[in-house]
């Protein structure tokens, strides 16, 4: 009797495994004549999310820069290259083709990824505004609209990326989560001291090895001092001393 009951119990559990098996399969299957395609935010943090864009850390001759969106698809690569369809969304105050442009739309042949070229002009009415993008992909004859959930630590669906973009001082979109673990509180004073004094200008980007951004942040206590020693303390727009921690 106790055989038999066992034979059964093992029976339905091979079963069930079976089932569940079959299940999990069903979640790991797609069509792949209906490939889509979502902006890769895997790295949420940097770039991948949104950008607040300022030439004011530009020196007067750069007149475009350019800031790259990863893509990834769903499905499987092909051997053609595939374009992507990205819209502006309505309520957008920038203007493509005016103030940026978009390049580089496509998924390689034989590949998963891409990267989208997002151009960025320096226009005269930037001094004294800041507009503003929100792109998203849509579906065209290559793709449809893939994930639209939120990756981690994103703040927008994998279909969205949103931009700023002014000639005015404006606070990097990642300062509090990156750069203020080195040189503390955020102000223009102190944005356009360290950018002088590190000949660096690409604060809306981050991931910076360890040895680089230690070597920045010497840099700027050895500036901070020096600076005091000659003219006192560094006094930024809103009164307090400037600080590098």
């Amino acid at each position: 009797m106790m055989k038999r009951l066992l034979s059964f119990i093992g029976a339905s559990t091979a079963l069930l495994f079976s089932i569940l098996g079959c299940k999990e399969d069903d979640k790991l299957m797609f069509d792949d004549s209906d490939p889509k395609v979502s902006f890769d935010k895997r790295y949420a943090g940097t770039l991948v999310d949104s950008v607040n864009y300022s030439f004011a850390f530009q020196s007067k001759d750069i007149i475009t820069d350019t800031v790259q969106l990863p893509v990834r698809i769903i499905g499987l690569p092909r051997n053609t290259d595939r374009n992507i369809a990205i819209a502006l969304s309505a309520g957008s105050t920038a203007k493509e083709g005016y103030h940026y442009k978009l390049e580089n739309t496509v998924i390689p042949a034989n590949a998963s990824d891409g990267t989208v070229d997002v151009i960025f002009f320096r226009r005269a009415g930037l001094k004294d505004s800041v507009i503003t993008g929100e792109l998203k992909i849509i579906a065209n004859a290559d793709f449809k609209p893939g994930y639209d959930d939120n990756a981690v630590s994103a703040v927008l669906d994998r279909l969205t990326w949103r931009f700023t973009l002014t000639d005015k001082l404006e606070k990097p979109s990642i300062w509090d989560s990156y750069w203020k673990n080195l040189f503390g509180d955020y102000s223009n004073t102190k944005i356009l001291f360290l950018t002088e004094l590190l000949n660096y200008t690409n604060w809306n980007q981050g991931g910076l090895f360890p040895q680089d951004s230690n070597r920045m942040l010497a840099q700027a206590r050895l500036g901070i001092y020096e600076y005091e020693k000659i003219h006192g303390p560094m006094i930024d727009e809103n009164g307090n001393r400037v600080i590098i921690p």
